[in-house]
């Protein structure tokens, strides 16, 4: 049962957000990433735990919990090094912004993500990075600790 639903994270480094989202949610994931030796570290990752993009994941609770049925759930892993600007974004319903905050590069991923994000699409970033972009609206912030804060806003944006 391969899930149709499609979460990416730009600047995954070696992988953890992409897990986290994977098997979380139960869905496919991508990761993007400018530095191939983390690429290489979550791909690695992946295969060694049968989340590579050509095996389906087997929780142990869910094959235990369902009788007769497979117990296999649509979660895959996807890594590729590439620049952000390069990612193919088709299919993204979940995408996560987690190597900048910096407004200049919000206004240059803009014109890449107006273009290849569907309407209803979400956008989850560190900062208010799409705040000035006319393509998307906020659609919550959540307070969140991180290692540098006790209480650090994400910002979703959805795509209009």
């Amino acid at each position: 049962r391969r899930s149709r639903k499609l979460y990416g994270v730009l600047g995954s480094s070696i992988g953890w957000h992409v897990f986290y989202g994977a098997l979380t949610w139960q869905v496919r994931a991508r990761g993007w990433e400018i530095l191939c030796s983390q690429v290489q570290i979550a791909q690695s990752l992946a295969r060694s735990h049968g989340l590579d993009n050509q095996s389906l994941y087997t929780p142990l609770v869910e094959a235990a919990s369902a009788p007769g049925a497979s117990g296999e759930i649509g979660v895959a892993t996807q890594f590729e090094c590439l620049d952000a600007l390069q990612a193919d974004l088709t299919g993204i319903h979940v995408l996560v912004l987690a190597f900048s905050r910096d407004v200049d590069l919000g206004a240059v991923l803009n014109r890449k993500m107006a273009g290849e994000l569907k309407s209803g699409a979400l956008v989850v970033a560190w900062s208010r990075i799409l705040d000035a972009q006319p393509e998307f609206e906020r659609a919550a912030v959540y307070k969140v600790a991180v290692s540098w804060s006790d209480s650090w806003g994400m910002y979703v944006y959805r795509r209009r």
